[in-house]
């Protein structure tokens, strides 16, 4: 019975890996990887830059497009100006790394942590942020409009001059949060309520 199970666990893992599977092994994927404490790399645009950013932590203008990167330890990376458009980093450490100017459009950083992370002037339009911890990072200038920041940690960020048209806040902790010339109209507030300008 055990042979049987083996066999069929490493069965699952092959098929999430598949690039020809990619949807259905995302969600495999993490649960997978959450239970047993490993990560999955999927099919990026540019998959040599998917290993540059794991060997080296710099990344730099790179094309990681719809990668699927779970549970990686990227803290301090270099992500300046990267293409992170539709990318999954579930669960991922990026505490300490420098986003700027990154293009981060519809990416899922669900439960990411990115405490005293720099994405100053990021683009991140409909951007997951649900779970995450960003405590302390700065955000000043993002653009996040639409995006998820439901029971998000934003205590002590920097959220000056930023876009938050329509982002979803409800549950976030937003103590010591500075929203100075920050755009909220159509927001939801931690409270679930809409924004409403005094």
């Amino acid at each position: 019975m055990s042979d049987r199970l083996g066999l069929s666990f490493r069965a699952m893992v092959t098929k999430a890996l598949q690039p020809t599977t990619l949807n259905i092994g995302a969600s495999i994927g993490a649960s997978i990887g959450a239970s047993i404490g490993i990560c999955f790399i999927g099919l990026a645009a540019n998959p040599a830059q998917v290993e540059q950013l794991i060997n080296t932590n710099d990344c730099s203008g790179c094309d990681l497009s719809n990668a699927n990167i779970y549970g990686m330890v990227l803290e301090g990376a270099n992500l300046t100006q990267a293409n992170l458009m539709e990318a999954a980093f579930q669960g991922s450490k990026l505490n300490f790394a420098n986003l700027t100017t990154a293009n981060g459009d519809r990416a899922n950083f669900a439960l990411v942590e990115f405490q005293s992370a720099i994405l100053q002037r990021a683009t991140l339009q409909g951007a997951n942020f649900y779970g995450a911890d960003l405590r302390g990072a700065d955000l000043s200038g993002a653009n996040l409009q639409k995006a998820v920041l439901e029971g998000a940690d934003l205590r002590g960020a920097n959220l000056n001059g930023a876009n938050l048209q329509n982002a979803n806040l409800v549950r976030a902790k937003i103590v010591g949060a500075t929203l100075e010339g920050a755009v909220l109209s159509g927001a939801r507030m931690p409270d679930g309520r809409e924004f409403k300008k005094n």
